[in-house]
């Protein structure tokens, strides 16, 4: 708890703009929750519980705990993003929590059936049977939930996203199920009142965000009708897409943002794009990269005059948390974000910026052209394409090179795949860039 609180201080001290502040809380929150409860279970744990025992009881209640931050960061309410740092950092997070959930299930078995146990909670052998019975299904459908949803098992089984994500939605009736198998079988909860209700309070939590995204969210999310108005193909497999509101109402969409698509009959809601620029009237641009099957479907059969509805806005990827001195790297359809921030209503207040556009060749660039007439009718932006198969990956050589030395006061804002993300976060932190001044859009989801 004490160093929680040293990097809550330091964090609120250091010279950062209120919005990188706040994302850092929600993070903090969880862990300072993670260890109340723990504390809580040290101390009122009743006698007779072995440590091993305990360990492994305790493993499940931290299991179920991090479920619940991971069912409500799947919400998508919007109050949530300020202090997590936007719906993709949301969703990070989300499968953090999950992950860890699955690694604690491991000692809990391992120490509370296999080792020795207490007396059972209730004396039926039916209820006992039905908490084991519930503890398997949970732990074993949690885990291939997340086993499907981990990128390497995604590839491998070729499940289509739709199967997936109705799989997905199962989380919560399995998080309750384990709920109910503690409730049974955990002689630490039964010992202590105060036990019992944090562990029903922590379950409840999950449970009503589980409701609340099954039937609340899904029909009370912000949302506006559109039509498609113009659809350009620049590359095959690139779409290039202009919405208009359908009628008054419009999103209060910007640059860096994104939000969800559907258009006609078909779902494609569950998918995010960014938001690649807006216009006075509320127009919408989307640039979409075919990579899926419900994009590549949006590629081939989406043309002008359909009606769509977009969800949203979200995200908090945004260059005005920055200095005056800003890096842009995007890798392929990274791109969307810094579009959207050029082709803003207001792009005089753009910072003085190098953006870097990584493609593997010339032809995957489709939008360097209109790059590079912003970039001459405002002397604050510098465009440098970066083609990987002849000139090798991007790399912060390569960067200094072309922008100048980097320094602590150096704003660097990343969208891309998540190895260039990774890598270069690294590597630019070696380089004395400090890790507050390191943006991403994580927009894998999955």
């Amino acid at each position: 708890m004490t160093a929680l609180l040293i990097i809550a201080v330091r964090i609120a001290r250091g010279p950062l703009d209120v919005r990188l502040k706040k994302r850092c809380a929600g993070p903090i929150t969880a862990a300072a929750f993670a260890v109340v409860v723990y504390l809580a279970w040290d101390w009122l744990s009743p006698d007779g519980i072995g440590t091993p025992y305990f360990v492994g009881e305790f493993s499940g209640v931290l299991a179920m705990y991090l479920m619940t931050w991971a069912l409500l960061l799947a919400t998508r309410v919007r109050w949530l993003e300020q202090w997590f740092g936007g719906l993709d950092r949301m969703y990070f997070w989300h499968k953090q929590y999950a992950l860890c959930a699955m690694l604690l299930f491991a000692p809990h078995i391992l120490l509370t059936e296999l080792g020795t146990a207490p007396r059972a909670v209730h004396e039926d052998p039916h209820l006992v049977g039905l908490g084991h019975l519930l503890g398997a299904v949970s732990g074993i459908g949690l885990l291939a939930l997340v086993g499907i949803s981990l990128a390497r098992v995604g590839r491998i089984l070729h499940l289509p996203y739709e199967r997936w994500l109705l799989l997905h939605r199962l989380t919560g009736l399995l998080v309750l199920s384990a709920l109910v198998h503690g409730w049974f079988l955990d002689p630490v909860t039964s010992g202590s009142a105060v036990l019992r209700i944090l562990y029903v309070a922590v379950g409840a939590i999950g449970t009503a965000a589980y409701c609340y995204d099954e039937l609340v969210m899904r029909r009370r999310a912000p949302r506006a009708d559109y039509i498609v108005r113009t659809v350009e193909r620049p590359a095959p497999d690139v779409l290039d897409v202009t919405l208009s509101p359908a009628g008054t109402t419009s999103l209060p969409v910007k640059g860096g943002q994104f939000i969800y698509l559907r258009v006609g009959n078909r779902p494609w809601r569950e998918h995010p794009f960014s938001i690649a620029g807006t216009q006075p009237d509320g127009s919408v641009r989307l640039t979409v990269r075919a990579l899926g099957r419900g994009t590549q479907r949006l590629y081939t059969d989406l043309r002008e005059g359909l009606p769509a509805t977009l969800d949203g806005p979200y995200g908090m990827f945004d260059h005005t948390v920055g200095g005056t001195r800003q890096i842009w790297i995007a890798g392929g359809i990274g791109i969307a974000p810094f579009l959207g921030w050029i082709n803003s209503p207001s792009p005089a207040a753009l910072p003085h910026a190098d953006l870097f556009y990584c493609t593997p060749t010339p032809s995957e660039a489709p939008f360097l052209p209109d790059l590079a007439a912003l970039a001459h009718r405002n002397s604050a932006l510098r465009v440098h394409p970066v083609y990987s198969r002849s000139q090798g990956r991007i790399d912060v050589e390569k960067i200094q090179a072309a922008a100048g030395p980097l320094t602590p006061e150096t704003h660097v804002f990343l969208c891309g795949p998540m190895g260039m993300i990774s890598k270069l976060t690294h590597d630019l932190r070696r380089h004395g860039v400090p890790r507050s001044h390191v943006h991403a859009e994580h927009f894998a989801f999955r």
